[in-house]
Formats: structure tokens, sequence, C-alpha cells
């Protein structure tokens, strides 16, 4: 699919997705890519009168295993969480912190990592409330600037943080154990000037083990790392080029990584000298990327107000909207309803009784049959009932003499008794404008 500002659908994108859109202005969208009718209609799940400046969505993640909660974090101190099968916010979180670098969910407790460093994690009750019988933790001794935290998807109780400085560079804690500290990486050995290489972690992601994970910076570089082997990362890809990357996603083998400048590239963790694929279509820096639970689409949000799907393998550009706000997150998710059922039982309802046409027509043959003319038929008798105007008097005479030899064998009507004589009527008109006719024509010829 060639480049374009329009809104595009590849008729190969069948796949019945639900894109979940958080903004630069706050706003939360959904999107329905699956909808036939309008593929690029946005439903706003936030009320546009609570938004204020700090608003601004800061982070996007599942609350559970099956995906059926959404949490919501913002430029300020309140997280939200919101609830896919209703379509409305349950309940509202205050941290006293902000901004919200990340949030995650285990068992009833949720933890939000702040811009400052900080990591907090409070218990939730059934109605949504804190629970203040539950202790509240802590964290104030991971950094003081934090880009991102995220949660392990094979076991939630881990989280990963990282930021930019030597004392924010990336570390994993079990929130189950208290917020005890698993790993902290080690940077690479300084360069050959001896100065201490730049440590900026704007994002991580985990693979299929909580021992694996990547990392991707503003400096250029993408970090593999194995937590039972070495705190040093054991791949590292690294450019001169002006690639700065800002966000991360992983899946396999495969780490997809945006940049700043609309770049979304593509590395095998086997051999990560190069990047292997690369996906076209941007024109702004990517903020975000989310990939479905099959792996093979990549959902990306984008500065330029554009929210896309890309095919990992065929690297074909299948979707793309235009969401009118700086899209900051995405989330792609599978939908268990079909968004044209609908319609198809509105269809069939129609059916069955008849259709809104198939009633007009039944009204329309219910008035021929009880004896009253439809207009359309006098419409046409009222045609077929008109004086025909005969220019030669021959035919016209013809159409005398038919006429009387139909009287004498008795097949004509009333109606048809007079016709000869309005055909005679008509007949002299006729043979009068041709003698005009032909009198101005001998006079032009003399002249």
């Amino acid at each position: 699919m060639k480049w374009t500002t329009a809104n595009l659908k590849s008729p190969n994108y069948t796949e019945n997705h639900e894109i979940y859109v958080g903004t630069k202005t706050g706003t939360f969208k959904k999107l329905l890519p699956a909808y036939e009718d309008k593929p690029f209609k946005q439903s706003n799940l936030q009320d546009l009168n609570e938004l204020d400046k700090d608003s601004h969505i800061t982070s996007l993640s599942f609350a559970n295993a099956n995906k059926s909660e959404i949490l919501i974090g913002r430029g300020k101190s309140t997280a939200q969480v919101h609830s896919v099968r209703t379509g409305h916010t349950q309940y509202t979180i205050d941290f006293e912190e902000s901004p919200i670098a990340g949030l995650a969910r285990y068992d009833n407790c949720v933890v939000a990592g702040f811009g400052n460093g900080h990591i907090r994690s409070v218990a939730i009750n059934d109605d949504g409330d804190i629970d203040e019988e539950q202790p509240k933790l802590l964290l104030d001794k991971v950094g003081d600037d934090m880009s991102r935290l995220r949660q392990c998807p094979s076991d939630r109780n881990i989280v990963a943080v990282g930021g930019k400085g030597r004392q924010n560079n990336l570390k994993i804690f079990d929130m189950a154990a208290g917020g005890k500290q698993l790993f902290t990486s080690k940077n690479l050995p300084n360069d050959y000037l001896q100065l201490e290489v730049p440590i900026w972690d704007c994002d991580v992601g985990f693979f299929d083990s909580p021992h694996t994970l990547a990392t991707c910076s503003r400096y250029g570089y993408v970090r593999l790392y194995d937590t039972r082997k070495q705190r040093r990362p054991v791949q590292c890809y690294a450019t001169e080029d002006q690639m700065s990357f800002t966000t991360l996603a992983s899946n396999g083998n495969y780490i997809y990584t945006g940049t700043t400048m609309g770049a979304l590239k593509a590395f095998d963790i086997r051999r990560m000298k190069t990047f292997v694929h690369t996906y076209k279509g941007f024109t702004g820096g990517i903020s975000d990327l989310h990939l479905d639970a099959s792996g093979k689409y990549l959902a990306s949000a984008c500065l330029d107000r554009y929210v896309r799907v890309h095919n990992v393998d065929s690297c074909v550009m299948l979707y793309q909207c235009y969401v009118k706000s700086k899209a900051t997150r995405v989330l792609l998710r599978e939908s268990m309803e079909n968004p044209n059922a609908a319609e198809d039982g509105e269809e069939m309802e129609d059916d069955e009784n008849g259709g809104k046409s198939n009633g007009k027509n039944k009204k329309k043959a219910n008035k021929t049959q009880g004896g009253n003319v439809s207009e359309d038929e006098e419409y046409e008798n009222m045609f077929d009932n008109m004086q025909t105007i005969c220019d030669n008097g021959n035919d016209a005479q013809d159409d005398e003499n038919n006429s009387d030899d139909d009287n004498e064998d008795g097949e004509g009507d009333s109606s048809n008794e007079e016709e000869p004589e309005e055909k005679q009527k008509s007949s002299k008109v006729g043979s009068k404008r041709k003698a005009k006719g032909n009198a101005i024509k001998n006079k032009k010829k003399k002249n």
C-alpha cells in the first residue's frame, strides 16, 4: 500500500480487532476496523468536559490476562480502570504523585511508576476503593528519572523499569515479595576515549520468559538482556546515524522499535548486527507499539495523528486511521463480538417482515386489488387518451376509414365512435399548417 494521508483499509485485513488509542489531549478512543460500513469510526470513551492540560495519556496497559480491563495513566496523579465490556470507567485511583510512567496490576494490587523514579503499590477492594487495611508499598530508591514501567506477561508479579542516566538503568522488581530487586543492569565498558557510554532506557519489553528482556534508547541503541547469564547485555545494536528510539515491542525472536524520525524497524535477537525489516508509511515520531495475541499484527501510534496496523511478516500497511490528535499510546485486542452483528440482525428482521420496500409494494398491490387505481396508472392512462396530431392529411384519412370499418364490424366502443370527428379536426389543422409552411418557402425562393 502506497504512502497517503487518507484513511485506508486493505481488503486483506479481515481480523476482528479493537484498537484503543490515547492522545496528547487526553481523549481515549476506540476503533473498530472490522466494522464494514464505518471502519474508521471513532468512539470517545472519555468525557471531554473532564479533560484539562494535565490529562494527556502517558500509559495504557491491560489489567488482566483476558484483557477485559484497561489501566489508563495520565500526566496527573489519578489513574483510571476502564472496563472493555461496559465501555465506561469502573473506578479511579489517586496516587498523589505525577506524571504516571507506567501501570500494572497483579491480584488485587495496582502498581504505578512515576516520572520522579518512585514506585507505588496499593490494594484495591471490590468497590474500587483503596483498601486502607492492606499495607501500601513505596519504592523510592529506584532512581530519579523514570521513562517507562512494564509488566511481565508470563509472571505478572514482576515489573521492569528504565530511565535516563546511570542511576536509572534497567531494573527488575518482584512486587509480590515486597518490591525485592531481582536484577539491575550494568553499562557497557567505556569507549575508546575512556568515556562512559550514556544510558537512556526509554522503553522495556519482556519476551516469553521473565529472564529475557530488551531495552531501547534515545541514544540510538537496542540491547538484549538475559538475567540468568550476566548483567551486561548479551546482544546489542548501536548506530552512529541519527536514529533515536522511542518505543519497543517484542515477540518470539523479534524486537520492533520505533524512532523519533518515523522509522519502524524489526531486529532478530539471534543476530542483531542490523535490522531485518522496515515498515513504511510514517511521517512523524512513533510514540507507542503493540502486538496482538498472535504476534502477526503490529499497531503503532504516531505523532502525525495516525494509528496504523502492519503485517509483521509482509511489512504491508493494512490499516490507517486519522484520530484528530497526537496519538501517544495504543492497544490492540481481539474482539469477542462481531461489530456487524447488529446490522445483520436488522436485515434479517426486515427480510422476515417483508422489508421496507416489500411493505411498500404490498401496499401498492393492495390498492390495485381493492379497485383503487394507483397514481402511476392514472398518469399512464392520461397519456393514452390524449389526442394525436397528424401532419399528413392522407394518414388522417386512412385512420378515418379504418375507424369506420371497425364501427361497422361492431368492435368499437362508445369512446371510439367520437374519435373520427376529432381526427378530422386535427387533420384540418395539420393541413392548414402545412399550406402556410409551403407558402413561406415559395416566397423565400422568389426573393
